[in-house]
């Protein structure tokens, strides 16, 4: 079985025609680039427009825009979520600081998707290579940690459509597992209950869950939702289905029944591909130690040599005995050269 992970950089650098290399397409002329984490929290106007629209966070967003030198905004994260334990506050903020990841994340996606990549990806060419692969009847898990939608748009090249919760991992031989949700997924509420519910827009639902973070009490049900913000639909009360990134602690937030597939997955997984995700989740990192078999061949892709190599040397504690190689390129090389024969031969 072959399992692709995913991470930032994939969403980073998923349009062949504007590569993050080339000066031409730093942040400054390619405004809706999606972000990588260290970038989450900018302080351009596109950013500032989410922060100031769940105005909760304000208090902590310097600290996430100006993390110190050799700190990360997951350890940052980490401590904000460490400190809510006793600090009603806190945990309001943090609410609204999911409320802002999905808000941004939608609107990103939107603009990169539709204005930018205009269709064209190379989620969409990477699986199309996947899909040759797989006409001998091979299995493939595709693990993502990114909140963005461009997984899901290039499925239909792998055969599937994802339009419930359960499309993602109905296959027997393809699963596709978002670890930590997505800007288009939401739980329902079951408290608080709102009962002006139909007299309000999510807008105001939106704030009402924020304010009431230190009693939210979220189910195991989670939807699909088409409305920016989440707020509700109909008489159901929804909150976004979205983690804080953070370093060491478990904060997978996807049902349940993904994680049992992604479980089973693990110990068949004989090669392994790594495009854009830095190897920092621990929880994640952990699962592999324990359940993913020795000796799978892995490779990864993260923009450059010294960063795969990086990449390498903390999976390497993971995954015994692995037969690693790097790309000395991202996502755009990678999908253009061909490499994945290399791994898949």
């Amino acid at each position: 079985m072959l399992m692709v992970v995913f991470g930032a950089g994939a969403s980073y650098d998923s349009v062949p025609s504007r590569p993050p290399n080339d000066p031409r397409f730093f942040r400054d002329s390619l405004r809706y680039r999606p972000p990588l984490a260290n970038e989450l929290f900018g302080d351009g106007n596109e950013f500032m427009a989410a922060v100031n629209s769940f105005p909760t966070v304000r208090p902590v967003i310097p600290r996430l825009q100006r993390v110190p030198e050799g700190g990360s905004v997951e350890a940052e994260l980490e401590r904000l979520q460490d400190e809510s334990a006793d600090d009603p506050v806190r945990m309001r903020q943090l609410a609204g600081i999911r409320y802002y990841l999905h808000y941004l994340l939608w609107d990103f996606t939107q603009h990169w998707e539709n204005e930018v990549a205009r269709g064209v990806t190379n989620y969409n060419t990477l699986f199309d290579d996947i899909r040759r692969w797989r006409r001998g009847g091979q299995g493939v898990c595709l693990v993502t940690f990114n909140y963005d939608k461009m997984l899901e748009s290039a499925l239909p090249t792998l055969g599937l459509n994802v339009t419930t919760i359960s499309d993602y991992i109905a296959s027997d031989d393809l699963k596709v597992v978002k670890v930590h949700g997505s800007a288009h997924w939401a739980r329902e509420v079951e408290q608080p209950t709102i009962d002006d519910l139909g007299n309000l827009g999510v807008w105001q639902v939106a704030y009402r869950l924020i304010d009431a973070a230190p009693e939210l009490q979220l189910s195991q049900r989670y939807r699909l939702v088409t409305d920016w913000p989440i707020g509700n639909v109909g008489n159901t009360v929804l909150f976004p289905a979205i983690a804080i990134p953070q370093e060491t602690k478990r904060n997978f937030e996807c049902p349940q029944e993904h994680l049992d597939g992604l479980l089973a997955c693990l110990p068949q997984v004989t090669e392994l591909l790594v495009i854009g995700w830095r190897a920092t989740d621990r929880p994640f990192l952990q699962l592999l130690r324990q359940h993913l078999p020795q000796r799978p061949r892995v490779m990864v892709v993260t923009g450059s040599q010294t960063g795969g190599e990086q990449v390498v040397e903390r999976l390497h504690e993971a995954i015994v005995g692995g037969r690693f190689s790097v790309s000395n390129g991202g996502f755009t090389e990678f999908v253009l050269r061909r490499e994945i024969e290399g791994l898949l031969q």
